[in-house]
């Protein structure tokens, strides 16, 4: 028996009424980190500041141990990590980390619920080791969050992924 035409379509119709994705109703916005709130260290040298992780990115796509990107006060003795504040707050449908040395060290990521003034946890994954080393652009896809967010805190397994583990600007996007 041959399939028509009408079959596909009727067939991807029901799976696309099926979906858990809902598409953006109010305003697309992507942010950059406007503001450093917290931070677990930083390298010595002011080139590697967590302040260097706000704003776009000043280094991607180039790889390597260059200043410019936030690194912590060492290669790999404990666990980072880097908490970065944005403008307006919003819901949360995706997020950019612009890793530029190292990449993979992140494990957890959380958002901060304006209105409760809580931590939530939008990704827990062990980290990636044996990455390429170049620079990447690591992206979570989430459930638009239902909760307005203005910062995010990022958990690095240092010692998990050798070296420093570089972030040059982290992005969210979602609706106002």
């Amino acid at each position: 028996m041959k399939r028509t035409g009408i079959t596909s379509l009727i067939i991807i119709s029901l799976l696309i009424g099926c979906s858990d994705f809902e598409p953006f109703e109010g305003e697309k916005i992507t942010q950059f980190a406007s503001s450093v709130i917290d931070f677990s260290s930083q390298y010595h040298i002011s080139n590697w500041h967590a302040i260097k992780s706000i704003g776009e990115p000043d280094l991607y796509p180039t790889y390597g141990d260059l200043p410019g990107a936030w690194a912590s006060a060492t290669p790999d003795n404990q666990r980072e990590f880097l908490v970065l504040g944005f403008t307006e707050p919003q819901t949360v449908k995706k997020i950019e980390i612009y890793e530029t040395y190292s990449p993979g060290a992140i494990d957890t990521i959380y958002l901060l619920d304006v209105n409760s003034e809580k931590w939530k946890i939008v990704y827990a994954k062990p980290a990636q080791t044996g990455l390429p080393a170049e620079a990447r652009i690591f992206t979570i896809h989430l459930i638009e969050t239902q909760y307005m967010a203005n910062a995010i805190r990022l958990a690095i397994n240092s010692p998990a992924v050798a070296s420093w583990n570089e972030i040059d600007a982290v992005a969210i996007t979602g609706q106002k």
